[in-house]
């Protein structure tokens, strides 16, 4: 019996001892109204709004090229019978480039070399026939005056004046002949002439030559190929100047100027360049202009050459007396912008328009000069929060 007692009162000790464990918790459990402690105020730096001039920059990257390019057309057409050049090769202005069979062009040339001779030859003759049918005629008219006063009357006298007038009439037709044959001289010769000329071009012609001193880009023919009048055959470029070529907005484009300097940044070199090119109509499809800033391949500071990368610093309008605050200063909020005012020790949200930034200042619209601002960390602030001016 007392071991049953025993073993009873174990577990109902532990019971006890839980029970009293629960009571200790329930007492002493905290309060579960938490009291709101008020926040510390925001720690915030300022500056003030400030009225300066700015002259606008717009930082644009873009590709150099050659400033100077031909894509070489050959205005006749042919077969290929000699190439004298390969790309890469440099070439002075007038040296050969591609020679296509020019045995048609010089048969051209002779026959019209002869029909030209045929035609002067003509011309002379004429003139002497049209000498001697001039002479004659002032004889046949002679004789048929002196026929006339011989007497109307006699047969013989009239038989013999019809004649000799007839002989007149046709002394006089062959004469006007010649002589629309001299008068339109010129006009033959000049026809033959221009023909001989154009031979002499197409001759020409079946040699294509360098128009400048430049390098082949491409050969886009071999011999043996076929080139008809009007294809491309050789591409010639000029590496002695380079363009950087650009595209910016009309608005930018209407405020530079040709021959404006331009600095430029290549490969961390910093060179000079002026505009040489300006596009008045834009682009139907990105509507941006065109613009081409020169700049001569051979300078002291770094080696250039097409393809490479260069940013330029396009300057604007100048900007006078306008009102400028740092761009950390800006709070973007669904598409409008704002800056935080410091009115004592708290801060009211204001609306502000944006012109434009330069590098790490923006300038804006719609808030007075000289008004103290948060210069950072905008974005944790809210309207009317009491803040701590550092």
């Amino acid at each position: 019996m007392p071991i049953l007692a025993h073993k009873l009162l174990q577990p109902l000790g532990l019971i006890i001892l839980a029970g009293i464990t629960v009571a200790v918790l329930f007492w002493t459990r905290p309060d579960t109204q938490a009291e709101l402690q008020p926040l510390p105020p925001a720690r915030v730096f300022t500056d003030v709004v400030q009225l300066m001039s700015v002259q606008p920059l717009t930082r644009i990257t873009g590709k150099l090229q050659p400033a100077r390019k031909a894509s070489l057309r050959l205005e006749v057409s042919g077969n290929v019978i000699e190439r004298f050049v390969e790309p890469g090769q440099k070439v002075a202005a007038g040296e050969p480039l591609l020679q296509l069979y020019d045995g048609d062009f010089r048969d051209a040339l002779t026959e019209t070399r002869a029909l030209f001779s045929q035609e002067q030859n003509a011309v002379n003759r004429d003139r002497e026939l049209l000498d001697l049918v001039t002479r004659e005629r002032v004889i046949l008219e002679r004789e048929v005056e002196r026929m006339e006063t011989l007497g109307r009357d006699s047969l013989a006298s009239k038989s013999k004046y019809d004649e000799a007038l007839r002989l007149l009439l046709k002394h006089q037709e062959e004469e006007t002949q010649l002589r629309h044959s001299v008068d339109t001289t010129e006009a033959r010769l000049n026809t033959r002439r221009a023909a001989v000329n154009m031979a002499e071009r197409n001759l020409e012609r079946s040699l294509l030559v360098a128009p400048f001193a430049g390098t082949v880009n491409a050969v886009l023919y071999d011999v043996g190929d076929h080139i008809s009048t009007g294809q491309v055959a050789v591409e010639l470029v000029q590496l002695d100047e380079l363009d950087l070529y650009l595209e910016v907005t009309g608005q930018l484009a209407h405020q530079l100027r040709l021959d404006q300097e331009v600095k430029l940044t290549i490969n961390g070199s910093e060179l000079t360049g002026n505009i040489h090119a300006i596009a008045a109509d834009p682009n139907p499809v990105t509507h941006t202009h065109a613009i081409r800033i020169r700049l001569p391949a051979e300078n002291p500071y770094i080696e250039l050459y097409p393809g490479q990368l260069a940013a330029a610093e396009l300057p604007g309008k100048p900007l006078i007396d306008v009102e400028v605050v740092p761009i950390s200063a800006i709070l973007h909020e669904e598409g409008r912008a704002y800056v935080f005012a410091v009115k004592g020790n708290h801060i009211s949200k204001q609306p502000v328009e944006l012109i434009i930034r330069q590098k790490n200042m923006q300038v804006i619209q719609g808030i007075t000069p000289g008004t103290k601002i948060v210069a950072r960390d905008v974005a944790v602030l809210a309207d009317g929060q009491e803040v701590h001016v550092e």
